[in-house]
C-alpha cells in the first residue's frame, strides 16, 4: 500500500511540476523494502520471547525454585556443589544428564555428551551454565529456545522453539 501511495504522489508531483515548468521533484522511497518484513520479524521473535519467559517464570515458580540467571539468558539451580576444580573453559567434560520439557514430559531421559567447554557444541545455555560450576556438581538448567536448540529444534526430539529442562547428573572431566 505504501509503494503505491508514493507512486501517486510521485505521479502528482510530476504533473504538477511540470505545469509550473519546474524540475521534477526527488523524492526518495523506501531503500530496503524488505524493511517491513523484517520488523514483522523480529516482533514475531519478541513475542515469542516473552511467552517463553512467561512459560518459564511459571515453571520456576511451580518448583519453588530460587534460580540465578546467566549471561545468555538461561536460568540454572545449583542441587549440589561438586567437590571438584571449577570447569574452564576448554575443557573437555564429560556431561551426564535429561533432557524434559517444561511440562515434565522427557525428551532423552539420560544423555551422555563429551564436549569442550566454551565452544557451544550442545547448546549456547548449557556451555555457559558449565563455567559456573565445579567438576561433580549437580544442576538443573532452563533454557529459554534461543539458547538451547532454536527455530530448527535438535532434528530428532526436541521441536522448534521449545524451552527446555537439562537436569545436570554429572559432570566429570575426560
Amino acid at each position: 500500500m505504501r509503494r503505491i501511495l508514493d507512486i501517486i504522489i510521485i505521479a502528482f508531483l510530476s504533473l504538477t511540476s511540470a505545469a509550473c515548468g519546474d524540475r521534477t521533484p526527488t523524492i526518495e522511497l523506501e531503500s530496503d523494502p524488505t524493511a517491513a518484513v523484517k520488523e514483522n520479524m523480529i516482533n514475531a521473535n519478541r513475542v515469542v520471547i516473552q511467552s517463553e519467559a512467561t512459560q518459564i517464570d511459571a515453571y520456576i515458580q511451580r518448583r519453588g525454585w530460587n534460580t540465578e540467571p546467566l549471561r545468555c539468558g538461561a536460568r540454572y539451580l545449583v542441587q549440589e556443589r561438586g567437590n571438584g576444580s571449577p570447569v574452564q573453559p576448554d575443557d573437555t567434560v564429560v556431561v551426564t544428564y535429561r533432557l524434559e520439557a517444561l511440562d515434565g514430559s522427557p525428551f532423552y531421559r539420560r544423555q551422555i555428551d563429551t564436549l569442550v567447554v566454551g565452544r557451544r557444541e550442545v547448546t549456547v545455555a548449557l556451555d555457559d551454565l558449565l563455567e559456573q560450576l565445579t567438576y561433580g556438581s549437580t544442576a538443573w538448567l532452563i533454557a529459554p529456545s534461543n539458547t538451547a536448540y532454536g527455530v530448527v529444534g535438535d532434528g530428532d526430539q526436541v521441536a522448534s522453539r521449545t524451552p527446555i529442562v537439562y537436569d545436570i547428573q554429572e559432570i566429570k572431566r575426560k
